[in-house]
């Protein structure tokens, strides 16, 4: 049953024109910061050596490393209506009583707005794919970033989700969403070691832009979403058993 609902999210989501103008203003904005990036590194060309580390390095941090802030900003947009907003539309009852799993509900949501979300970035990547054809890139750089990336949205997406089955207004999970990704980017910017450095998702991405995949890393991102998905369905079955007659 996971499979139809994440296609009933992913149509829901194709068929909203939100999702479509947040699609288009999140390219233009992919396409601004690759030529940004590529202008700044022709202009240092011309003036000292080379950025360290080459071009790859250089549109890593100046292209897909901020991308982690757009993504930040647009998930919770995307990911408001996930439960609230069948709250705010009177579906919710309708949505307690189907025959299916609160596990299956939740992961069945999570996924498609998670394949929506990797539509997007698929598209930036692309963008940087087409500078192959004039210049070596080097590859596993950009595809242990992009992971980075793809993690990191799974973990965006699992909170706002969670935020999504606690509040009745879709605006109120994306504020809470993005205020708690913000004060944990915040956070680990301004802490060198601690408590922020260890819960924040954008510190455990700085490692796969460096081109390293530790395994801690990867064990972080899957145990934060698992731990986020895991209180939706725990917040799912309370307001489901709350519902049932006695």
């Amino acid at each position: 049953m996971i499979t139809p609902i994440t296609m009933h999210e992913l149509k829901l989501l194709m068929r909203s024109p939100f999702a479509w103008l947040a699609a288009g203003l999140m390219q233009l904005l992919f396409g601004w910061l690759l030529l940004s990036a590529i202008e700044r590194y022709i202009a240092l060309q011309a003036t000292t050596a080379a950025p360290a580390g080459g071009i790859t390095n250089h549109l890593i941090i100046n292209f897909l490393a901020p991308l982690s802030v757009v993504f930040m900003l647009a998930t919770p947009l995307l990911c408001m209506h996930l439960v609230a907003g069948e709250k705010q539309a009177q579906r919710f009852n309708f949505l307690l009583s189907l025959p299916v799993t609160s596990t299956q509900l939740i992961i069945g949501k999570f996924l498609g707005a998670i394949v929506f979300q990797l539509m997007l970035l698929a598209l930036a990547i692309v963008l940087l794919a087409t500078l192959a054809f004039t210049i070596e890139l080097d590859g596993r750089h950009l595809l242990t970033a992009a992971i980075g990336l793809c993690l990191f949205i799974a973990v965006t997406t699992a909170l706002t989700l969670f935020y999504s089955s606690l509040v009745q207004r879709p605006v109120l999970a994306a504020f809470l969403g993005f205020v708690t990704m913000a004060l944990l980017w915040l956070g680990a910017a301004t802490a060198d070691s601690g408590l922020f450095q260890f819960i924040s998702p954008s510190a455990h991405l700085h490692s796969f832009m460096q081109g390293l995949a530790d395994t801690r890393d990867i064990a972080y991102f899957i145990a934060f979403t698992g731990i986020l998905l895991a209180l939706s369905v725990w917040r799912f079955d309370s307001q489901r058993a709350r519902s049932q007659p006695v």
